[in-house]
């Protein structure tokens, strides 16, 4: 009896996941914002830098076969997922790291730092929009938008937050919160 092929299945799920911890992190950063700024930067920093950071390594590492059938793709070495998978671990270890110790300005590096990352990725997946042979197809289109949108959106609450992060440690200038 041979092993059972890889599904979407495992991959799917962990994005799910990742989908719902991060609007919970950004609904429970906005509100905090509100009452303590500095509480704030830390859930979202724990939340959507640390669990989600370290969830995406699962997803990537753990489970990229899976992973890379739920993106369309199919590549015979894993290593690039694997590195793709180990980035957001060190993003996600840091990132609970900072929020525990309340490392304001690190909290803020930290989501930057996510941000920059993501919105390179974001760029890969607008050109992969332009590219795909595929893209006539119903399924692989919708997945796409879905990609770019979700990831663009979530660049710029990262971004946002590292912004609110960075005013709140006193390193923009003329701006402090």
């Amino acid at each position: 009896m041979g092993a059972a092929q890889p599904t979407a299945h495992e991959a799917s799920l962990l994005m799910g996941a990742t989908l719902v911890i991060s609007m919970i992190g950004i609904f429970i950063g906005i509100f905090y914002l509100f009452i303590n700024i500095e509480l704030a930067i830390r859930i979202v920093t724990a939340i959507l830098a640390g669990f989600v950071g370290i969830i995406s390594f699962v997803r990537h590492s753990v489970y990229y076969e899976s992973d890379q059938i739920r993106m369309g793709w199919r590549q015979e070495h894993k290593e690039f997922q694997l590195e793709v998978g180990y980035a957001n671990l060190a993003i996600g270890i840091w990132g609970l790291v900072a929020a525990v110790f309340n490392w304001g300005l690190v909290c803020g590096v930290v989501l930057a730092m996510y941000a920059t990352y993501l919105f390179c990725t974001l760029l890969l997946h607008l050109f992969e929009s332009h590219a795909w042979e595929d893209l006539h197809k119903a399924a692989h289109r919708s997945r796409t938008i879905k990609s770019v949108v979700s990831t663009g959106f979530f660049v710029i609450v990262l971004a946002g937050f590292a912004f609110i992060a960075f005013a709140h440690a006193s390193v923009l200038p003329f701006i402090h919160l």
